[in-house]
């Protein structure tokens, strides 16, 4: 993946979000969702309100991880891959090599914090399924891109948006109910999808 250098004010809009996410996580593990402020999550970062809502529209945005750039680092890995790999193949390695995987290692007990306490709050898993449609835009409009097409007109393109952002939720699921890891339980739900899709329906 080719990382390209930011500049000195988008390193400190970067940094900023960054301790705002950290300390909304911390307050709510420590706390509960519900009972988490704005007010509280700029006294632990040390910004203003004014500062948390430049970067979120409120708090519960400050919990979700970052699906934009996760829908960048997979546009580039899709791009990068050889023409004649098969499309499981190609997702697969460009979801092994995105943030959100890479954060579920790194910072496992932060990560996997972050998604119990979505999937035990109606709110934030709404607003997850929420980006999960627009990640399913984004990688339509990719493999698109990828085949030389319009994206409004592959039906191939938004099955298989479709079928890998299932898949993406199905293991989030189940690595917050079961703990593990995170690419594991992606790759087996993909190789568990190709072979569902060439069994018969007995």
């Amino acid at each position: 993946m080719t990382a390209f250098p930011l500049g000195r004010r988008e390193r400190k809009k970067h940094d900023t979000r960054r301790m705002l996410r950290h300390a909304a996580l911390t307050l709510a593990i420590e706390h509960g969702v519900e009972a988490v402020t704005v007010e509280q999550i700029t006294d632990a970062a040390d910004v203003s309100e004014r500062t948390f809502f430049n970067h979120f529209e409120r708090k519960e945005d400050a919990l979700l991880p970052e699906t934009e750039m996760v829908s960048a680092e997979l546009r580039e890995a899709i791009l990068s891959r050889p023409a004649d790999e098969p499309a499981l193949e190609t997702l697969r390695f460009a979801i092994g090599q995105s943030q959100l995987v890479r954060d579920a290692h790194l910072h496992r007990d932060r990560a996997l914090a972050r998604q119990r306490l979505i999937h035990d709050d109606p709110g934030l898993l709404a607003r997850q399924l929420a980006q999960a449609h627009d990640f399913e835009n984004s990688l339509v409009e990719v493999l698109a891109a990828r085949r030389g097409t319009d994206p409004d007109d592959d039906l191939g393109a938004q099955l298989l948006a479709a079928l890998f952002g299932g898949v993406v939720r199905i293991a989030l699921r189940q690595w917050a109910s079961d703990g593990g890891r995170l690419d594991d339980l992606i790759d087996r739900a993909l190789t568990r999808l190709g072979a569902e899709l060439d069994t018969p329906l007995l």
